[in-house]
């Protein structure tokens, strides 16, 4: 029985075994199941497995299954995308992120045709509509305020879609949120713990028992820096700036923002007091013309990287009144800054440290290949100049690659690196490289295998990027069995101000306990020793966490799978089921009452639970009741078969009414008041026309009750604010019926259950 139940929850239809020339594993093909019973039901899926376990593949087996599959994603990576694309032979179009982020905003809205000729078609020679967009790295799509956010929605309807991301939480569950409504609109505000791991799959590679060949990622070795609180005292008292005309209150923060730099490396800070100089001078010049420029206009007048250069601010500008006022302040600032440049400016002893930290790391792992991360170009500028004559080292940033003997392309650089996970001939040793010392552009979407230590330079702000570091060599196909992490902590001065241990750690708890990592804590609560002046110990990640819904899933999962037998034979006692005829039911001994059941709710096998007289799907629930079921069988007693059939029936009941109610239905389009407004439609119209309004009134009804994706739900919106006559505005509201999605993606049952296996559970004195 219980085999049985496992077996048609678990529903895990044999996929294809081989993507064009990539044999899936077995979590892979688990997973393409799994996410298109997501994207039927819900009208798109969540992939968040852990970096480095195979995403892309996963996707290419489902675009195969699709006729026109649109692939988004940060343009970095568009090689690597159309590299799979060639290996799997899946067809798909490419679009970036970037080119979403250029793109007019007037186009998208409610004009989803539109964008995609414009912007797909340009870039790509095609358009039309898509029936599965996948979006790799979706985290860069988490903000709704964003044009690419604005651009991706409008693209989404009427597809399925497919999110990407071992990362999806970067800062807050608004995060997570905002991914999810790209299909199930506001809905994805108030989905309970079940409903959200039916549509996000998230599986962590020691839940796989070590079959992928991952490494094993040790507990990370810090390294405190030196202090130096002259630094941070004269940074957090510079005189604040002069904010630009059309500028904010933000240059507040500027102290702030310049200690994290310094955080990072004195040559950051250095470069970023230059180009602070720059702009209070260009600021200055312009006040003394009697001009106050706004963001562009001063952007005329100095370049990227701080230089000045000739212009005309009085014919750049706008004339001021008061330009003397405003002058004085700018030029208060701009002498702090310039006092601090040549009180500081020479100072190199920090990065010297940092440099002589990684040489020690170097020593300590001979013939390791490292990689080390940083945020700025100029912290990973400074220590390339300080070890290259070492030998076997190169740095990238967005700049491009150098090694000692030159500049070398990104490729180049990457192959001599990482030759046996980028399939690229070894080079020879006198090329070879073995410190690759990088900023973030290569914490996505790089193959970086060949290495096993990885150091981070500096912390971000987000324990996320942290991950994603660590995932370009933990994973799949590498040879090695352990990786090993080093994190440079912030001076102890910067932190004080910064609080970005507090942050990252803040982030890294609530990641886990929403979606899941398998990242140790970064920056663990008992940080009792730590590298001093050069003086190293190991620092425990382990940390007891609460667990997340989808780690919650894998591990009901997991429990189901320990029921699978090759033959599931038939329970010795079975009784007549009130639902379908011939269904088995058996009983077994149990500490308590209740019931685990396979019911099919719209032909869709659903797994629940009886739990003190009461239904539920619970997964905390659903874990419980499996755990404790045993195998001492009992016989059946019919009247607690009926009763258990009348909990299920009692509970459906429930469902249906909450879905006739909108209940867990999208709500941000403010669902009562267009539900007003198509009422009074009809009632406003004629006696002898009202039952021809009626008819697509009931169609106009139907898009506005329904789960609707973010683009939908903007539409409805701005119907519902509009002055259209009741005969347009019911017609462009049931017009979205065939954009929107379909009514299976609601996720309620709309038809009587039917119990498909059902295990009672006999508590001793019953």
């Amino acid at each position: 029985m219980r085999s049985l139940i496992a077996r048609l929850v678990l529903a895990e239809s044999p996929a294809q075994a081989k993507v064009g020339g990539i044999s899936l594993q077995p979590h892979q093909i688990s997973a393409v199941t799994r996410l298109q019973a997501s994207m039927d039901q819900f009208g798109g899926a969540l992939l968040c497995d852990e970096v480095g376990m195979g995403k892309t593949y996963v996707a290419t087996a489902i675009a195969q299954r699709y006729s026109n599959c649109l692939v988004v994603s940060p343009a970095s990576l568009t090689p690597m995308w159309r590299d799979a694309l060639t290996i799997t032979r899946t067809t798909a179009r490419l679009l970036t992120f970037e080119a979403l982020s250029r793109a007019d905003t007037d186009h998208f809205f409610g004009r989803g045709e539109r964008i995609q000729q414009e912007h797909v078609g340009r870039a790509h020679g095609a358009g039309g509509g898509h029936d599965l967009i996948v979006v790799d790295e979706a985290h860069h799509v988490r903000n709704p305020g964003t044009n690419r956010y604005f651009a991706l929605a409008s693209l989404a309807r009427g597809a399925r879609l497919l999110l990407l991301s071992a990362t999806p939480i970067h800062n807050r569950r608004a995060d997570l949120v905002a991914l999810l409504s790209l299909f199930l609109g506001s809905r994805a505000q108030t989905m309970t713990s079940a409903e959200l791991a039916l549509c996000i799959v998230r599986r962590e590679q020691d839940q796989l028992q070590g079959t992928l060949g991952i490494p094993e990622v040790l507990s990370a070795v810090h390294h405190q820096l030196s202090d130096d609180r002259q630094v941070v005292e004269a940074l957090m008292n510079l005189p604040p700036p002069l904010p630009v005309r059309d500028g904010g209150l933000g240059g507040v923060l500027i102290g702030r923002g310049l200690v994290h730099q310094w955080a990072s490396s004195e040559a950051a800070l250095h470069k970023a007091v230059r180009r602070r100089i720059a702009r209070a001078t260009a600021m200055c010049a312009s006040l003394e013309a009697g001009t106050y420029p706004t963001e562009r206009e001063l952007e005329t007048w100095t370049y990227g990287d701080g230089a000045l250069q000739l212009g005309f601010p009085e014919l750049l500008s706008s004339f001021t009144a008061n330009h003397a006022d405003l002058l004085a302040a700018v030029r208060l600032h701009l002498g702090a800054l310039e006092s601090f440049f040549s009180r500081f400016a020479k100072s190199n002893a920090l990065d010297v440290e940092r440099a002589q930290i990684i040489a020690r790391i170097r020593s300590s792992r001979p013939g390791s290949k490292i990689v080390a991360f940083a945020q700025y170009s100029e912290t990973v500028s400074i220590l390339f100049r300080e070890l290259a004559r070492r030998g076997q080292v190169a740095m990238l940033t967005s700049h491009g690659a150098r090694v000692v003997g030159g500049a070398l392309t990104r490729n180049e650089a990457i192959g001599r690196f990482a030759p046996g996970a980028n399939h690229y001939r070894a080079p020879r040793p006198v090329e070879s490289i073995d410190l690759l010392l990088t900023t973030d552009l290569l914490s996505e979407g790089v193959n970086l295998q060949d290495a096993q230590v990885v150091v981070h330079l500096d912390l971000p702000w987000t324990p996320a990027r942290m991950e994603q570091r660590v995932g370009r060599v933990a994973r799949m196909g590498s040879r090695h069995k352990h990786v090993h992490v080093h994190v440079f902590r912030p001076p102890r001065s910067a932190e004080a101000v910064l609080g970005s241990e507090m942050i990252v750690r803040r982030k890294w708890t609530f990641a886990r306990n929403t979606v899941g990592t398998n990242a140790p804590n970064p920056l663990p609560e008992q940080a009792n020793s730590v590298i001093q002046q050069g003086h190293s110990s190991q620092i425990d990640g382990g940390a007891s966490e609460s667990e997340s819904p989808a780690l919650k899933t894998e591990r009901l999962r997991s429990i189901l799978q320990s029921w699978l037998t090759p033959q599931s034979t038939m329970p010795a006692e079975a009784a007549r089921n009130p639902f379908e005829d011939d269904v088995i039911v058996s009983t077994v001994r149990s500490p308590n009452a209740g019931f685990v059941a396979s019911v099919s709710l719209d032909e869709e096998a659903r797994l629940i639970v009886g739990v003190g007289g009461e239904v539920s799907a619970d997964l905390d629930d659903q874990i419980a009741a499996c755990s404790i079921s045993s195998t001492d069988e009992v016989p059946t007693d019919p009247d607690a078969v009926e009763r258990a059939a009348s909990t299920i029936l009692i509970w459906w009941a429930q469902q249906s009414a909450s879905t006739a109610a909108g209940i867990g239905a999208s709500s941000a389009v403010r669902r009562k008041e267009i539900t007003k407004r198509i009422d009074s439609a009809i009632q406003s119209v004629s006696p002898h026309l009202r039952s021809a309004r009626s008819a697509i009134a009931a169609r106009a009804r139907r898009v506005a009750t329904m789960q609707q994706c973010a683009a939908i739900e903007m539409e409805l919106d701005a119907l519902l604010n509009s002055d259209l006559p009741a005969d347009e505005l019911l017609n462009a509201i049931a017009a979205l019926e065939s954009a929107g999605t379909s009514p299976s993606q609601t996720g309620r049952p709309t038809r009587p259950p039917k119990i498909q296996a059902l295990l009672l559970l006999r508590a001793p004195e019953s």
